[in-house]
C-alpha cells in the first residue's frame, strides 16, 4: 500500500519534480493522489506539477473539489482555472479541453454575454470582443476576477482551438443553466462511481443491514475488471492510523500476496470513497478526511473481532475470506443492534416528559445516551473519564459489551421510576413549573426523586409535590435541631427511598438499578443542601437537587 507518491510539502514536491522520471510518474499516479498532494500542499506552489498532469487527471481534480453534492460549485472551479491560466495559454487550451464543457459553459454563462451578429447589419454599440469569423459578439459582464478569466480563456481557445471555442460560445448562447448542470453533475457521477465515489444516496447503503456471519468472496480466479486505478493514498493514509494490537493490525500482517494485498487495498479505497460521500468530505479536505478513515478503522476492526470471536490469529484468515464493505456493514450493524435498543427505550415514553425531548437522565447517562441514538453511534468517554465530555468510535466488543450493560440499567430505570409513586408522569407540565427552580426541559430523574423524599421527611408523603420556599427553610430547620452530619443525613434519605423502593417495585432487576441511582441522587442533595442548614435564607434560584418554587 506504499505505491502513493508521498509528497507532504513543497520541498518535497520540490525534490521531486527534479527527478528526469517525475512526469511519467506522476501520469501512472491515480488522480486521488496526485489531487491529494495538491491540496496538501498547497494549488498556488503546485503549479510546476499540474504541468505534468494528463487530461484524465485534470478532470479529476475537477470532479472531485467542485462539486457539494449535486451543486456545481462555482469558487472552487474557479480556483483551479486560474492556477491553469497562470500556467500559460497552452496549459489554459489543455484544461479546457480536459474539463466537461458543460462546467465551462456554466462559468462562461456567469461572465459574458453572446450576441449575434448580422453582417448586413450595424454592429452593437456595445465593448465587444469578436469570434474571428465575426458571427458572434462576446460582452465581458462578469467581475474583475471573473471578466480577466473570461478573456483568457476564449483568446486561448480561439488562437489555438476555435472548434472548442466556437462549441462553448454555442452552449452559451442557447443552453440554460439548470440543464448544463445536470448533464454535467450526471456525466461526474459516472465518473467518480468508477473510483467508488457513489451518490450520497447510494453510498449510504454501507450502513445498511447486513447478517452478522461470513460472506464468502468470489472465486480468485476471477479477475477484477476495471479502467480506472484507485487511489493507495487514502488505504495508506488509513493503515497509518493503526495501532499494534488492533484485530484490523494482526490481520494485515498476514497479507503475503501482491494480488490479495490489490484486492484489500481496492476494497479499502473503495470504501472510503463512499464513507466521503456519506460525509459530504472532498478528499482534499484532510481534516475531514482522517476522521472518516478512523471511522471505518473502528468498523472493520469491530467486525473482524466479532467475526474472529476474539481469537486475534483468525483475523488474517477472516479479512482474506470476507469482502471489505461486507465487514464493514457488520461492525457496525452490532452498533445498529445498540441505536435500536436505544430508540426502543425512548419510544416507551418513560425517559422524557410529554412535550419534551430531552430525556431525564443526567450525566454521563444523558450523553451516552444520545450518543448511541445518532445515525452513527458514538461511544461517550464521560463513562472512562469523569473529565471528558467528548465522543469517539466504538472501537472493541468491549465498548460494545459496556453499552449493552449501561442501556439495560437505563431500560430498567425507565420503567422502574414511575412505579414508586402515586402521580403519573402528566402532573410535570410547563404551567406547574413556571415558578420553580427548574424549567420543563431542565427536570431530571434525580430532581423529581429527591423532592420526594425530602417531602418524606418533612410531611410524611413520599410524592414529588414542588417545594414552597418557606417549606424548604422549615425543613432546614427541623434538620438543624438534631445537627446531622452530611453522612448521616445522606443515610437518612437513601434509607427511606430504600423504603419506598422495595415496597413499590417488584422487578427485582428494576429495583437493584433504581436503588444504585438512588442513592447516587441522595448523596448529592446531601452535598448541597447540608451546607444550608445554618443559613438564615436560602436562595431557592440557586437550588438544583430538588423542585422548589422561586416566587
Amino acid at each position: 500500500m506504499g505505491n502513493s507518491l508521498r509528497i507532504a510539502d513543497k520541498s518535497q514536491l520540490e525534490e521531486f519534480l527534479a527527478q528526469a522520471t517525475a512526469r511519467r510518474l506522476v501520469y501512472s499516479a491515480p488522480y486521488q493522489d496526485v489531487f491529494l498532494i495538491i491540496k496538501t500542499v498547497g494549488l498556488a506552489d503546485s503549479l510546476e506539477l499540474l504541468r505534468l498532469t494528463s487530461k484524465e487527471q485534470r478532470c479529476g481534480f475537477i470532479d472531485l473539489d467542485c462539486w457539494r453534492k449535486d451543486s456545481f460549485h462555482m469558487p472552487s472551479f474557479m480556483e483551479w482555472l486560474a492556477a491553469f491560466i497562470q500556467c500559460g495559454p497552452e496549459e489554459t487550451v489543455r484544461i479546457a479541453r480536459a474539463v466537461d464543457p458543460n462546467l465551462l459553459s456554466i462559468f462562461l454563462k456567469e461572465n459574458i454575454l453572446v450576441h449575434t451578429l448580422d453582417p448586413e447589419e450595424p454592429f452593437p454599440d456595445l465593448p465587444l470582443i469578436f469570434t474571428p469569423d465575426n458571427r458572434f459578439g462576446i460582452e465581458i459582464t462578469g467581475d474583475v476576477e471573473g471578466a480577466t478569466m473570461s478573456r483568457l480563456l476564449l483568446d486561448a481557445l480561439f488562437r489555438f482551438d476555435p472548434e472548442l471555442g466556437y462549441d462553448l460560445i454555442d452552449r452559451v448562447y442557447w443552453e440554460n443553466r439548470v440543464s448544463l448542470e445536470e448533464e454535467a453533475y450526471q456525466e461526474k457521477r459516472r465518473r467518480l462511481e468508477e473510483i467508488g465515489f457513489v451518490d450520497y444516496y447510494e453510498a449510504l447503503e454501507i450502513y445498511g443491514e447486513a447478517q452478522l456471519t461470513l460472506s464468502a468472496l468470489p472465486s480468485k480466479d476471477v479477475e477484477t475488471k476495471g479502467t480506472v486505478t484507485l487511489s493507495s493514498t487514502l488505504p495508506a493514509l488509513f493503515v497509518a492510523s493503526l495501532a499494534p494490537g488492533q484485530y484490523l493490525w494482526e490481520a494485515l500482517q498476514t497479507v503475503q500476496e501482491r494480488k490479495e494485498a490489490d484486492r484489500i487495498s481496492q476494497g479499502l479505497a473503495a470504501l472510503a470513497n463512499r464513507i466521503l460521500s456519506v460525509h459530504s468530505v472532498t478528499p482534499g479536505d484532510l481534516e475531514k478526511v482522517r476522521p472518516a478513515l478512523e471511522e471505518m478503522r473502528d468498523m472493520l476492526s469491530l467486525g473482524l473481532e466479532y467475526l474472529a470471536q476474539g481469537q486475534k490469529g483468525q483475523a488474517g484468515e477472516i479479512l482474506q475470506r470476507n469482502d471489505i464493505q461486507g465487514l464493514f456493514k457488520i461492525g457496525f450493524n452490532l452498533l445498529s443492534i445498540l441505536h435500536d435498543q436505544a430508540d426502543r427505550i425512548f419510544r416507551q415514553r418513560k425517559l422524557r416528559l410529554d412535550g419534551v425531548e430531552e430525556t431525564l437522565l443526567e450525566f454521563p447517562e444523558a450523553e451516552f445516551f444520545s450518543g448511541l441514538r445518532r445515525l452513527r453511534p458514538l461511544f461517550f468517554e464521560g463513562f472512562e473519564d469523569p473529565e471528558k465530555a467528548t465522543y469517539r468510535n466504538f472501537r472493541s466488543l468491549a465498548d460494545i459489551e459496556i453499552s449493552k450493560k449501561i442501556l439495560n440499567q437505563i431500560g430498567a430505570l425507565s420503567q422502574g421510576f414511575w412505579k414508586v409513586f402515586e402521580e403519573s408522569v402528566s402532573q410535570f407540565s410547563g404551567e406547574a413549573l413556571r415558578s420553580a427552580n427548574v424549567s420543563l426541559r431542565e427536570l431530571r430523574f434525580s430532581q423529581i426523586f429527591n423532592t420526594a423524599a425530602v417531602n418524606s421527611l418533612s410531611k410524611g408523603m413520599f410524592r414529588p409535590v414542588i417545594l414552597s420556599g418557606s417549606d424548604l427553610q422549615e425543613f432546614l430547620k427541623g434538620i438543624s435541631a438534631k445537627k446531622p452530619n452530611r453522612f448521616q443525613y445522606a443515610e437518612q434519605l437513601i434509607s427511606l427511598a430504600r423504603i419506598h423502593v422495595e415496597k413499590l417495585v417488584k422487578d427485582l432487576r428494576e429495583k437493584n438499578v433504581l436503588l444504585d441511582f438512588a442513592e447516587k441522587w441522595c448523596n448529592a442533595c446531601t452535598e448541597e443542601l447540608v451546607p444550608l442548614i445554618d443559613e438564615g435564607k436560602v436562595d431557592t434560584r440557586l437550588i438544583r437537587t430538588v423542585m422548589v418554587r422561586v416566587r
